[in-house]
């Protein structure tokens, strides 16, 4: 046990029994001093704001970034045409291609074509080799999981029939053929509605130089070559700068922050800790043993019921967040509050009995024993850290910060995924644009309220003696 630094009410009345003067309340510093000192007592405060706007920078360069690496497609005709390579790019001519139903070149079914929206295109000639460059982002297209990405045969088969298009008749005529089969996207004929098998034109390789084509336009993976250096790189250097920003604001805000409230430290609070009683950190066996102790207490249980049952209430006031189907609930609040009075092993049972229950008194969806994990580890990093220890902002904050990113958006994610099937890419996309914003922007505030209503809640549980005294007299936000 730690020694203390000021004199207990006990030894105050001691001493005074003795004839001894007490010693005096420590003043409280002004102006800078007292600033240094916030800062010295919130520099985990200030630490969780950079990590927080830092994560918020990395969604926002994600968000906002736009692929500008521009495609190259190089290719040439087998013999001298007569075109101009301004009609190849037309409007008139691109509108043609997307309008087309099958393939010129495989007679598959095309559905693709229809949503490209070309940006940036332009063309030159060097020689006898045409060079097409579009921004790669013209050919992302939402697939079947309903995921916006880049489609790499869309691409290639866009710009080949932009290539074809432009031709006049007689070119097209003589190097195409009309009984070419139609086929849809499965390989199989496709039929007219009387049954007859569907021909196509279609453009014999003949036409273009293709191993040139495939020499020049693709690389080793078959995919279109980029004029521009790796997409991925500036993506990756993108989001470093941002995150770091972040990371810069955050801290200058958690410095702004910690001046709002300097008025909330007070040099005369003074914390010691017996590991029975109070807690530095939960890392002793006896902070998990005694907790056991809540299950044969009639009041302990009784309160845990009541908890509950509020619990229970805010099932049924959902509020909206603004981020998809997610809301906000005050259930958090009963939780911790429970938590914190119990300890690490009823909270296993808090968080199981709290989803399960409110399963049953308000279903949403079938049951998924995943989310009800959610629940349990929720639970569990109250109890962590806000079990028998003084209650301060501090840890409100860094509880919220488990809470919001380890439970609802990591955890939370990962039961959506496996609940709804979604693959990786509408995983990411549900994370990165739902769930991880919504669980940052309410962090903060979700924090203070937690601080405040468990304040408020100290001396009155002291009374009931649910806390122990010295817990409820010395709440700080520091």
């Amino acid at each position: 046990m730690e020694k203390n630094e000021e004199v207990t009410f006990e030894e105050i009345e001691k001493s005074s029994e003795n004839g001894s003067k007490p010693e005096e309340p420590k003043e409280n510093p002004k102006g800078f001093k007292r600033y240094l000192l916030c800062l010295k007592k919130g520099y985990i405060i200030i630490l969780i704001f950079g990590i927080i706007l830092s994560l918020l920078g990395l969604l926002i360069s994600n968000l906002t970034y736009k692929d500008k690496t521009a495609l190259k497609f190089v290719y040439r005709y087998q013999e001298e045409v007569n075109v101009n390579i301004n009609d190849i790019i037309s409007d008139e001519n691109i509108e043609k291609v997307k309008s087309i139903k099958n393939s010129w070149f495989t007679g598959s079914k095309i559905s693709t074509y229809a949503y490209v929206e070309i940006k940036n295109i332009s063309i030159s000639k060097d020689g006898n080799d045409y060079i097409i460059t579009v921004d790669k982002s013209s050919f992302e297209l939402q697939n079947k999981e309903g995921v916006v990405a880049y489609n790499n045969s869309a691409a290639k088969g866009f710009l080949q029939h932009l290539a074809v298009m432009c031709l006049s008749d007689e070119i097209i005529n003589e190097y195409s053929t009309y009984d070419t089969v139609a086929y849809d996207k499965n390989g199989n004929e496709i039929k007219d509605t009387d049954g007859n098998t569907v021909y196509i034109k279609g453009v014999t390789t003949n036409l273009f130089d293709k191993a040139y084509e495939e020499e020049k336009s693709l690389d080793s993976a078959g995919n279109l070559k980029t004029t521009s250096g790796s997409a991925s790189n500036h993506k990756l250097n993108m989001m470093i700068v941002w995150s770091l920003s972040g990371f810069g604001v955050g801290v200058l805000l958690g410095l702004l922050f910690i001046f709002i409230f300097i008025d909330k430290l007070d040099m005369n609070i003074k914390r010691t800790y017996d590991n029975k009683n109070r807690y530095r950190t939960p890392f002793h066996i006896s902070f998990f043993k005694d907790s056991v102790g809540a299950f044969k207490d009639i009041k302990s249980l009784t309160m845990m019921s009541a908890l509950l049952a509020l619990v229970m209430v805010c099932k049924f006031i959902p509020i909206p967040s603004g981020f998809g189907e997610l809301g906000l609930s005050f259930a958090f609040l009963f939780l911790a509050c429970a938590c914190m009075l119990f300890g690490p092993v009823p909270a296993l049972g808090i968080g199981f009995l709290s989803d399960v229950l409110g399963y049953l008194v308000r279903p949403d969806g079938s049951f998924f024993f995943p989310y009800t994990i959610q629940a349990i580890l929720a639970c569990f990093i109250y109890a962590l850290v806000l079990h028998k220890t003084y209650i301060t902002f501090t840890r409100c904050l860094i509880a919220r910060v488990g809470v919001n990113l380890l439970c609802n958006a990591f955890w939370g994610t990962l039961c959506r995924k496996w609940y709804m099937g979604l693959n990786f890419k509408a995983t990411k996309v549900y994370f990165l644009t739902i769930s991880l914003p919504k669980n940052l922007v309410y962090l903060l505030p979700q924090a203070l309220l937690l601080y405040f209503v468990l304040k408020a809640l100290a001396i009155p549980l002291e009374a009931l003696g649910l806390i122990e005294s010295d817990v409820a007299k010395n709440t700080s936000f520091f």
